[in-house]
């Protein structure tokens, strides 16, 4: 009798890891996949999962007389589970000195404030600007600027007047004005990394600033910008719609179109245009930590911003190279033990440092 081989779809078991294995399950048994207590079913996911582990890549290339070493490993993360601790606590509970600075707004003329996670700038019926947060309002004049930092282990969200919205990462610094109001462009200062989904306004086109002379022009559009002033590259990710990119004042004038994203080499001043994924490049802002063929010293620079802590990577382990998407309210810990699990990594803590080695 002839038997027709399951099709077993084809793609990553990520966050649809349950979805997958009832349509395997259902492949392989001939049933409907209403089958928690199953013990067949429960089989199938061990065994999966068992694979998952087992099939984790460890690739090592030799290079030249330096014979530099590379591991790769895909880190394939499930659903998050509802008993996960909190990323902060388990970094506590291992020892591991935090960051607990606020995020902190300033303003030209001299008041501050700490922020918690979002806030937004709106007019009031009487005509004035306000800056309002979950838990308070201050009025502000049109012509006053202000300034966020957000520093490692925080992020923030900010509605500007025009109901552009502003998702800014760990790390970061932003200046604006309180309304745009009588102004030619919309301009922004950053310093760091940001999301922008900017309100379309073909009178007053929408600028961001940069270290070093960037700049990008848009009237209304989606875009991520990464543009730390201590990294030596520079990326700019356009998501939906157009932007206008220059890399310096006297420098060409760069059109992306969706997709498209432009890395400028700062010690070079060369820049270069590729293809790439966009959401890839935004997923931070619904959580995710998303990676490809990133070095370990560079993985280590981002969870260090991330979560407002300490690392340092023994120099055998900094050409290891990872890819993948983890939540993060994971974890630093569930993460060490993903790279542990894949390259033998381990961890340890020293006065409140993280010691990879």
């Amino acid at each position: 009798m002839n038997m027709e081989t399951p099709r077993i779809p084809r793609r990553k078991i990520d966050e649809q890891e349950e979805e997958l294995l009832d349509q395997l399950w259902a492949q392989t048994a001939g049933i409907e996949p209403q089958h928690p207590d199953t013990p067949g079913y429960a089989d199938l996911q061990d065994r999966i999962r068992r694979r998952i582990r087992l099939g984790r890549i460890r690739k090592i290339v030799a290079s030249g007389a330096a014979a530099a070493i590379v591991a790769t490993a895909v880190l394939l993360i499930g659903r998050p589970e509802p008993s996960v601790p909190d990323a902060f606590e388990q970094l506590a509970r291992m020892g591991v000195e935090l960051d607990h600075r606020q995020v902190v707004l300033t303003t030209d003329d001299g008041q501050r404030m700490n922020l918690e996670q979002e806030a937004r700038l709106e007019r009031t019926q009487s005509g004035e600007v306000s800056l309002n947060t979950a838990s308070e309002s201050i009025a502000l004049a049109d012509e006053r600027r202000m300034k966020i930092e957000v520093p490692a282990g925080k992020e923030f969200r900010l509605t500007l007047a025009d109901g552009t919205e502003v998702w800014l990462n760990a790390g970061s610094t932003f200046e604006y004005p309180a309304s745009f109001e009588g102004r030619s462009e919309r301009k922004v200062i950053l310093t760091g990394e940001a999301f922008f989904d900017v309100q379309r306004d073909t009178c007053r086109p929408f600028r961001v600033e940069m270290p070093g002379g960037e700049s990008i022009r848009v009237l209304g559009t989606r875009f991520n910008v990464h543009a730390y002033a201590d990294e030596s590259e520079h990326v700019t990710t356009l998501v939906e719609g157009r932007i206008a990119y220059r890399a310096s004042e006297t420098a060409e004038l760069l059109e992306l179109e969706p997709d498209q994203q432009v890395c400028l080499d700062r010690d070079t001043e060369s820049t270069s245009l590729r293809k790439v994924d966009a959401e890839a490049y935004a997923a931070w802002t619904d959580g995710w930590l998303w990676f490809e063929a990133e070095p370990l010293w560079k993985l280590a620079e981002r969870f260090e911003r991330t979560y407002g802590i300490r690392i340092v990577v023994a120099e055998p382990l900094r050409g290891y190279t990872f890819s993948g998407k983890i939540r993060r309210e994971r974890g630093i810990d569930y993460i060490l033990d993903l790279l542990a699990g894949t390259t033998g990594i381990r961890c340890e803590v020293v006065d409140g440092v993280m010691h990879l080695h």
